[in-house]
């Protein structure tokens, strides 16, 4: 009798929901940490957990109860670094439910979908998912184009909003919030270049250029998400791992390294060097303080 109470009371324990994702750029974990707030306004606890964190936490899945997946899109799909991971993923013996989010350019493909399916063939139950397309479109290169596009703040209180009615969905255990867009033929188009991002990536990652001379032997171009960079005297880049996010290249606090094709191009230093970014703890207080009044 004993025990099945102690049971009951752990399954009324609310355990952290983690939000793993991958952002080279910054953007996808500002989306990151709207969804988080929103879900900190549904009183639910949350977790973010960037992905070169996730081999050390050794998460079990069959003691989450909701987790959730990010990341930008390349070559209309999730990052290949998340979507290695999001298919060794073990298949689990009870429904653990799950959402998705990507940052995009506009062509998101059938991204969600196709990470949706995977996860659900591991017994993962789908619950939401939000495709945002970022202002910057692209946001490799840092230009005077940046100084001419805006955050919309409707579109971040979408960001927001879909937090606190995932809490909702999460808290009732029913609906299903899905405000993705996915590309028209995005399947087709995925398959077409999936097959031809893994040359272009190795090839192209070829034209990453180093200067010796401005090189400080700091090592920052080692925190790549596949472990693509080593220093060995200088940065070697393994191009078979390559997947062009271009983070050792943000990373050089000298512009030791650089892309070949543009040598003197300034890299996108996040989210909030755009005009309109909101800070996602200011959204959070504010409504917060418009729950009180």
């Amino acid at each position: 009798m004993l025990i099945h109470i102690y049971i009951n009371l752990l399954n009324l324990i609310e355990l952290k929901i983690p939000i793993i994702y991958f952002s080279s750029s910054g953007n996808t974990k500002y989306i990151a940490k709207l969804i988080r707030n929103g879900l900190i306004l549904a009183k639910l606890e949350t977790e973010l957990i960037p992905y070169n964190t996730i081999k050390k936490r050794n998460l079990n899945f069959e003691e989450i109860q909701v987790f959730g997946i990010g990341a930008p899109i390349y070559a209309l799909a999730f990052t290949p670094n998340i979507l290695e991971w999001v298919q060794n993923l073990p298949k689990v013996k009870k429904k653990v439910k799950f959402f998705l989010f990507d940052t995009n350019a506009g062509l998101p493909g059938s991204s969600i979908k196709h990470v949706r399916k995977i996860l659900e063939k591991k017994n993962f139950e789908f619950i939401g998912a939000i495709e945002i397309v970022t202002p910057t479109r692209d946001s490799v290169f840092d230009s005077k184009f940046f100084t001419h596009v805006k955050w919309s703040r409707k579109k971040i209180e979408k960001v927001f909003q879909f937090g606190i009615n995932l809490g909702k969905v999460i808290k009732t255990g029913k609906g299903v919030l899905d405000w993705s867009n996915p590309t028209l033929f995005g399947s087709i188009i995925r398959a077409y270049f999936r097959v031809l991002k893994k040359p272009f990536y190795k090839y192209t990652s070829k034209l990453i250029g180093y200067n010796h001379k401005e090189c400080i032997s700091c090592k920052a171009c080692e925190n790549c998400p596949t472990d693509a960079i080593k220093f060995d005297n200088k940065p070697v880049i393994n191009h078979e791992k390559c997947i062009l996010c271009f983070r050792c290249l943000r990373n050089c606090p000298n512009n030791a390294l650089y892309f070949k094709l543009l040598p003197k191009a300034k890299y996108f230093k996040g989210p909030k060097t755009i005009n309109g970014y909101i800070h996602p703890n200011d959204l959070l207080k504010e409504y917060q303080q418009k729950i009180m009044k």
